[in-house]
């Protein structure tokens, strides 16, 4: 059981049930950003790309995931922005 935790399994299905969670749920790309950060924290696991900062692997996994969450929240909400509504009797 440890091993589905250590070798990023688990990072790759959480964010796989987080990114259907949007799907179903449209929560305004809050589940999605975790999700994108879940699977990418998981291929970083994979490929043994996590640092050690810290003395056990799972704060630093969290930490990769929590960045990684960041910035993709960060980006779709720049990238899905809404644009100003123009006024049908601006003329």
């Amino acid at each position: 059981m440890t091993d589905f935790f250590n070798s990023g399994d688990a990072w790759l299905v959480i964010g796989l049930a987080l990114i259907i969670l949007e799907i179903v749920g449209n929560l305004g790309y809050i589940s999605i950003s975790f999700g994108i950060g879940s699977i990418a924290t998981g291929l970083l696991a994979k490929l043994g790309g996590v640092p050690n900062l810290f003395n056990t692997n799972w704060a630093d996994e969290l930490l990769i995931a929590a960045i990684c969450s960041l910035i993709a929240l960060l980006a779709l909400r720049y990238v899905f922005r809404r644009a100003p509504a123009k006024d049908i009797n601006d003329y």
